[in-house]
């Protein structure tokens, strides 16, 4: 069902550039702005600058990094490979003391519409962030990070892997306590092995559904301008870094709530209203940390989530019979998460808000300690600590053909923007995909 192809991207070039360590930034849609500061500080070569373009002197963000990427190339600060290739990608880093890798699979990803069901996604997508991400592959013709997508790996897949990581990486940089490992993949019997292996296929998308989106709509616009356009542009891919759902190093974080700008009188009578139908139960957090909180909610009872008042820390659950009255037109995978019931039953039933209100009020935030900070001072009128969203929980979901609530899965660590710079304006070998 997918078809994949070997890259042909842009790759920093060390001896230009200097420490690769130093150009790395993570995904646009994760860097605040006192961390685009740091890295725009860091290095002139830093990703950030054409990642999140700054404006100056009359010219547009997106002719900035566009004037960067034509720069960066003349001076062979951005370089190509000797053949396109596949690559395999490696995150090395500790969680909570504990060693963790996590090896994916990047690849040329023929772009599909979600009804074709080849590629699956499990969130909903915003127009302001399409519309920036458009706006800069329109300028630059590249796209400086990758999409994230999960697999059911393939046994000769996985070999072809494995083997690949016993030699030496073409390239090994450092960026948050993450150290990534590079290999390329160009032997055309290898990429065929790996096109042919993942044929009957699908790939769920784990982050960059806003990115995935953009580059079906960069595609139709790129086809309508050149309608005889071969279907070996770069534009029918995208770049993905496909992990595999077993992957041992593959993490995934909650996000947690926070709720402002609802009536005091409101929030204070919460407890009540939900008792008749959730368990509220009164703990003592030793610390606010994340660890901590996620003690807290240790246990397979249904719907556990952590709500702090400012006062009070409940412990909520409820019996698994709530699903009945979430949304009956939601499938059943969606009403048995823990976010359904927070944000249909809390959120919607127990604060009175309505979808727009919801958008407004309802924050998210992995910072524990600031959370309950906020709820203490009065800024925020409730904090919500949730358990993090299993990937078995992803798959029924997007399978049912339905989406997750906002921000309900959090993967750590996320791939880097900078260490594959895919081209849009070339032309890829996709002779090599799956000939079934």
């Amino acid at each position: 069902m997918v078809k994949i192809a070997p890259l042909n991207p842009y790759l920093y070039d060390p001896e230009v550039v200097g420490d690769i360590s130093d150009v790395l930034t993570p995904p646009y849609d994760v860097i605040g702005p006192a961390e685009q500061a740091m890295y725009r500080a860091r290095s002139p070569y830093s990703a950030v600058h054409i990642e999140l373009p700054e404006a100056s002197d009359g010219r547009s963000p997106y002719q900035n990094a566009a004037s960067l990427v034509e720069r960066w190339v003349e001076e062979g600060a951005l370089r190509t490979l000797r053949a396109p290739a596949l690559f395999i990608h490696q995150q090395r880093f500790e969680l909570d003391g504990a060693p963790y890798a996590r090896t994916s699979l990047l690849a040329g990803v023929k772009l599909e519409p979600w009804e074709a069901r080849v590629v699956l996604p499990h969130e909903r997508t915003f127009r302001g962030p399409k519309e920036d991400r458009l706006a800069l592959w329109r300028a630059t013709t590249v796209a400086p990070s990758t999409l994230f997508g999960l697999y059911e790996q393939p046994a000769e897949v996985a070999e072809i892997v494995a083997r690949a990581i016993e030699t030496q990486p073409m390239l090994t940089a450092q960026e948050a306590g993450v150290t990534h490992l590079l290999w390329a993949l160009d032997d055309e019997s290898v990429v065929g092995a790996v096109a042919d292996s993942l044929a009957d296929r699908q790939v769920y998308i784990a982050d960059g559904h806003h990115r995935y989106e953009t580059a079906l709509a960069y595609r139709d616009e790129r086809r309508a301008e050149a309608p005889d356009t071969h279907a070996d542009a770069a534009y029918n891919y995208v770049a993905m870094s496909l992990v595999a759902f077993d992957d041992p190093g593959l993490v995934v974080l909650p996000t947690h709530r926070i709720v402002a700008g609802v009536a005091h009188d409101v929030a204070a009578g919460l407890a009540g209203r939900l008792a008749d139908r959730m368990t509220l139960t009164p703990v003592e957090p030793a610390k606010a940390t994340e660890q901590e909180v996620a003690r807290l909610l240790e246990g397979d009872e249904a719907y556990a989530f952590l709500l702090y008042d400012g006062q009070t820390m409940y412990r909520t659950t409820a019996d698994a019979s709530l699903a009945d009255e979430l949304s009956s037109d939601r499938s059943e995978a969606w009403r048995s998460l823990d976010l359904a019931a927070l944000h249909e039953f809390v959120f919607a039933q127990g604060l009175h808000l309505s979808t727009e209100e919801a958008e407004r009020c309802v924050g998210y935030t992995r910072d524990v300690p600031g959370a309950m900070e906020r709820v203490r001072s009065g800024d925020a009128q409730l904090a919500a600590f949730v358990r993090p969203t299993d990937v078995a929980q992803l798959r029924a979901v997007a399978d049912a053909s339905d989406r997750m609530p906002q921000k309900s899965t959090y993967f750590y660590p996320k791939f880097p923007a900078g260490l594959v710079v895919n081209r849009l304006d070339v032309r890829l070998p996709v002779a090599v995909e799956a000939t079934r």
